[in-house]
């Protein structure tokens, strides 16, 4: 299928007939399949029966074993469960696969002219991110019904309409038509519907188009060109549907009645191409991209939202078509995209490419941000030596459209709008193009473990700060120290609040500093502190107050508002200061000296006061830190 698919079931064929269930995992490019015990399965391509798969002998592909898929006794063969190839040769084969449909869409024709802007933009200087195109207004596409004269189509063309364009439509369990899908994804932005067709009755039947000793896509584009010229032929009007720049009318999307008898990559085994040459409809319209997909007896929106993402809004996959990783999972539409009759939402770093943003909010200096889900509310970070690289921040809640999402919270987006999400290395020279900053640090995503679980979204209190030194990081990624420090992430709610420092010249005190320790007299004694956030701004915070600050150089001072002529100085460089604090004019004879260092420590038990494992984190002593006296 268009779609990527994770741990789904199928039924495949053999050339006898017979059929078996098997689990699999992949796309249109490459794909793996396991029975259901788990063992790996590879079609034979000299008999075309499915057997169970071995290593090659050097330990890198998948061949046949010689025993068909069936064999009752299994583990007398010795086969070993849940058989992978090396990520290269997959690699390979998802780049071979993918030519061997011939052609490039227009939709990745228009996006690499994009990418190729930004590239020159960045080498004359020019701003080009974040880009100030999009995808808003009315959109028309065409919705092609097919029939086989031994097949003949069960869904009403009513039916497709309704599930194309009617709003609130609820059939088969979905949520909404699939112009719903958009026009909520866009916050009203975008209103694309489709014109639906009568059933064309194609001139062979199925077996004819299913034929897998086609090259795979031959025939279903021959599927399509009939079609097409079957509408010419009525005099059908073209000129409705929306077109770019060339005439290319942006969305073709085929149905073709009953289900798939295909195996994977055969025959009409769903997916989405472009036609061997584009089809000339009309003066000024003409056809190139299409999806086409099997009827069955329901229609859902899963697929046919992700590949219109692709042809009305020129999104990129973001997934991994090699499949050693899941990209973003079931975080976005372009990628698993969660529930088949309801589908997840499409990410923050897409609809702001988009033009669906509502409300953009720039991360700057000192502030306390909200953020409200199910809006296209976002918050931005960019990198000022680096136009296509930034931090986009969203609000993401397992309700709605998000209702199959494996967590909720606060969703942090990094975005190199020139990476690509087949390379999960996650190093300065290959990294994705969108990756979810995963707050349990496990990098699930990355490594293929799963679509994404119940850690991976920032909220309280597990999960409350996201900063250069926590894990992720929030580096850039040549692995310099971004300055984006979020801290105090509110529970997980519609409404979700956080605080951040912003970002500070070389050596500048901005910043958050995680480990602070003072010694009251100079006798010894360090007592650990509550960490300190300092603010662009000039105002500064922790857990029991604040105030401001100052600094000229190395030197930096600062005073509190609940402990009126208590003053803190301090030589600080990028990483650590060291000073002295005290109180001015106050009468007070109370003097001591400090630390801070900007990363977490561990503790010391000879250092640190018994009160910190309280969970305060601040000194006790009112008598030592009038401070405290201001709770």
């Amino acid at each position: 299928m268009p779609r990527p698919f994770f741990h789904e079931e199928f039924t495949f064929t053999n050339p006898d007939g017979s059929r078996f269930q098997v689990i699999g995992s992949g796309n249109q490019h490459y794909a793996v399949f396991e029975t259901l015990d788990g063992y790996t399965v590879i079609k034979n391509q000299k008999d075309g029966y499915y057997e169970y798969a071995d290593l090659s002998a050097d330990k890198t592909d998948l061949v046949p074993s010689g025993i068909r898929v069936g064999d009752l006794d299994i583990r007398s063969h010795r086969l070993v469960q849940h058989l992978r190839a090396s990520t290269e040769t997959v690699r390979i084969r998802a780049l071979r696969s993918a030519s061997q449909l011939k052609g490039k869409p227009r939709w990745q024709i228009r996006r690499e002219n994009r990418r190729n802007e930004i590239r020159h933009a960045l080498l004359t200087r020019a701003s080009s991110a974040p880009p100030a195109s999009g995808t808003t207004g009315n959109y028309v596409g065409l919705c092609l019904l097919i029939q086989f004269p031994d097949v003949i189509g069960t869904i009403a063309q009513d039916e497709v309409s309704n599930f194309c364009n009617q709003r609130g439509y609820s059939n088969n369990g979905n949520n909404g038509s699939v112009c719903d899908y958009f026009y909520d994804n866009s916050d009203g932005k975008l209103h694309y519907t489709n014109t639906v067709t009568a059933y064309y009755t194609a001139k062979h039947e199925r077996s004819y188009y299913t034929d897998n000793s086609i090259s795979y896509g031959s025939r279903a584009r021959e599927l399509i060109v009939e079609g097409l010229d079957w509408l010419k032929s009525q005099g059908f009007d073209f000129s409705q549907f929306s077109s770019d720049g060339e005439g290319y009318v942006y969305a073709l999307n085929v149905f073709y009645a009953g289900d798939c008898v295909n195996n994977w990559a055969e025959g009409l085994w769903p997916h989405s191409w472009t036609l061997a040459a584009p089809y000339e409809a009309a003066a000024g319209k003409r056809f190139s991209d299409y999806q086409i997909t099997n009827m069955g007896n329901q229609l859902t929106l899963g697929t046919f939202c992700h590949e219109n993402g692709h042809m009305i809004c020129d999104f990129p996959d973001l997934y991994d078509y090699g499949y050693e990783s899941t990209g973003v999972g079931d975080y976005c539409l372009m990628c698993y995209g969660g529930a088949n009759n309801n589908p997840t939402q499409v990410c923050a770093y897409l609809k702001h490419k988009a033009g669906w943003t509502s409300r953009l909010t720039s991360i700057t200096g000192c502030m306390t941000a909200a953020v409200l889900a199910g809006k296209n509310d976002f918050l931005f970070y960019p990198n000022p030596k680096n136009a296509t690289e930034y931090f986009i921040v969203e609000n993401r809640q397992q309700a709605g459209r998000d209702a199959s999402l494996p967590d909720s919270g606060l969703a942090i987006w990094h975005v190199d709008e020139l990476g690509s999400n087949n390379n999960e290395q996650m190093i300065p020279e290959r990294h994705y193009e969108c990756s979810l900053e995963q707050a349990d640090g496990r990098n699930d995503l990355e490594h293929g473990a799963n679509a994404g679980d119940g850690g991976d979204l920032y909220a309280a209190p597990l999960h409350a700060e996201f900063n250069n030194a926590t894990s992720p990081s929030g580096k850039w990624w040549d692995g310099a120290d971004s300055g984006l420090t979020i801290s105090e992430v509110s529970d997980s709610g519609t409404m979700m609040t956080f605080s951040t420092a912003g970002e500070g010249e070389e050596n500048s005190i901005v910043g958050t500093w995680y480990s602070v320790c003072v010694d009251w007299g100079c006798t010894g004694r360090v007592l650990k502190a509550s960490p300190f956030t300092f603010c662009a701004n000039g105002k500064w915070t922790y857990a029991y107050g604040g105030g401001r600050w100052i600094q000229v150089g190395n030197m930096v001072a600062w005073n509190f508002d609940n402990a009126p002529g208590l003053i803190y100085t301090a030589n600080v460089n990028i990483n650590a200061m060291n000073g002295i604090m005290g109180y001015a004019k106050t009468g007070l004879d109370i003097k001591g000296c400090f630390y801070a260092i900007r990363h977490p420590i561990a503790s010391s038990r000879s250092t640190v006061d018994a009160n910190e494992e309280s969970g305060d984190g601040i000194i006790g002593d009112v008598a030592i830190n009038p401070v405290r006296q201001e709770q």
